[in-house]
C-alpha cells in the first residue's frame, strides 16, 4: 500500500533542498507538497498564483507530480515570508483541515532544526508537532538547507547538516543530478537571491549526488538549535529570544478534531 507523505515547505523553491528524495517518493508513494508562507511581502490572499507559486508548481510537474496535491496555503492565508513562526497556530488548523480530506500522512519531510531560516525552524515545529500527534515521529525526517554551523571563511553553508550519525543518504544517478541542476533555472524571479546559493548547490549536485535526511527533531521543547550565533541573528532578520518567546507553547496545543 502506498504512504501518504507529506512535504512541509516554508518557501516556493525550498524543494530544491530534497529534490532526490521527493523524486524518489512522487514515483513510490501518494506525495503531497505545502507550501507555508507567500513566499513574499505583501502578497494578496486568494487563488490567484504568484510567479513564485508558478515557478515551484512547474517544477513540481516537471517531477511528475499532480497539482492537486499541491497546496500553496501561505499564500491562501496571506503569511508573509519572515512571518511564519508568528502564524503556527493558523497555519497548522488549515493542514489538519486539509488532512481530514485526504488522510493523514505516514511521514513528514521538512527543513532541519537549524538556525538557519526562521521560517525554515517555524516550519520545522509545524512538521514536529504533526508528528507527534499522528505518532510518526520516528518515521520522519528533515533536511539542511543552510546555516551558520561551524562556519570558518564563510557566514553560512549550504546542505550542512548539524546532526551527521542519524541520517540517510540518498543518492542519484548522474542523468537524474544533470535534470535536478537544470531545474534550479526555474526559479528566475529569484535569480539575484540565489547568486550566493547556486554555485554551492550546484557543486553539490553535480560532484556529491545526494539529499541527507536526518530524523526529525523530537525535542518538545523549543531550544537553539546550536550554541553560536544563527544564520537568522547574524543577518538581523530575527532574534531567537524572540523566536523562542512566540512558539514556546506551540508543541503542546491541539489541533486535532
Amino acid at each position: 500500500m502506498k504512504k501518504n507523505i507529506f512535504y512541509l515547505l516554508s518557501h516556493q523553491d525550498d524543494e530544491f533542498g530534497c529534490f532526490i528524495k521527493l523524486d524518489q517518493d512522487i514515483s513510490t508513494n501518494n506525495t503531497y507538497v505545502f507550501y507555508l508562507t507567500s513566499g513574499g511581502n505583501n502578497i494578496s490572499r486568494g487563488k490567484r498564483l504568484s510567479i513564485r507559486d508558478k515557478e515551484s508548481l512547474k517544477t513540481l510537474k516537471k517531477l511528475g507530480l499532480k497539482k492537486e496535491n499541491i497546496f500553496f496555503i501561505g499564500r491562501e492565508l496571506g503569511i508573509d515570508h519572515y512571518s511564519l513562526y508568528l502564524n503556527l497556530d493558523k497555519v497548522s488548523k488549515r493542514i489538519y483541515e486539509i488532512i481530514q480530506k485526504i488522510g493523514q500522512p505516514n511521514s513528514i519531510i521538512t527543513h532541519s532544526w537549524e538556525g538557519g531560516h526562521e521560517d525554515h525552524d517555524a516550519c520545522n515545529l509545524i512538521g514536529r508537532k504533526i508528528a507527534f500527534d499522528f505518532k510518526i515521529i520516528e518515521k520522519s525526517f528533515q533536511f539542511s538547507q543552510y546555516n551558520a554551523y561551524k562556519t570558518k571563511l564563510l557566514f553560512f553553508k549550504v546542505f550542512n547538516q548539524i546532526d551527521d550519525k542519524k541520517g540517510k543518504k540518498f543518492f542519484a544517478k548522474l542523468k537524474k543530478r544533470i535534470f535536478f541542476i537544470k531545474l534550479l533555472f526555474v526559479y528566475s524571479s529569484q535569480l539575484k537571491t540565489w547568486i550566493g546559493l547556486y554555485p554551492f548547490i550546484i557543486f553539490h549536485y553535480l560532484f556529491r549526488g545526494y539529499n541527507y535526511l536526518e530524523r526529525l527533531n523530537k525535542d518538545k521543547f523549543v531550544r537553539k538549535p546550536h550554541t553560536k550565533k544563527l544564520l537568522y541573528e547574524i543577518r538581523k532578520f530575527c532574534d531567537f529570544k524572540k523566536f523562542r518567546n512566540k512558539t514556546k507553547f506551540f508543541l503542546i496545543k491541539s489541533f486535532k478534531n
